[in-house]
């Protein structure tokens, strides 16, 4: 039992260091995709759930990012990229597949300038404007 722990802490490690990779456009070696399992021991029995999936284009953007609750989808999420690595768009599933909501970001000289949130049924729920000073 006393082995169990250090395990559990290692796995959470690596499931929040999978998360904030999956904010980040760059992957070392050209990862294609991560696959995070996770095993919970309860006395005898024990229980293997995919915990999430990470799926990556030829330029380390994140392209599909699916997180699991006891072995079902919790969240799931599709990311599409512009020539400068920009993220321009992302789509939140629901767990049947179905768009539950999407963004589309808006650039300028490589400072995203809006983002625009619509509903499932395209319908703008939300708009940011982003303004910057520089010197």
């Amino acid at each position: 039992m006393k082995t169990v722990k250090p395990i559990i802490i290692i796995i959470m490690f690596l499931v929040y260091t999978a998360s904030a990779k999956c904010q980040k456009s760059e992957t070392p070696d050209k990862i294609k995709s991560v696959v995070v399992t996770e095993e919970k021991y309860d006395m005898i029995v024990k229980k293997q759930f995919k915990d999430s999936e990470t799926y990556y284009d030829s330029r380390g953007n994140v392209m599909e990012s699916i997180t699991y609750k006891q072995g079902k989808i919790d969240k799931h999420f599709k990311y599409e990229y512009d020539a400068e690595n920009n993220k321009i768009k992302e789509e939140e599933y629901d767990a049947s597949g179905k768009i539950k909501e999407s963004s589309d970001y808006k650039y300028v000289n490589g400072l995203r300038t809006e983002k625009n949130v619509y509903d499932s049924n395209k319908k703008l729920k939300s708009r940011k404007t982003y303004t910057y000073t520089t010197y």
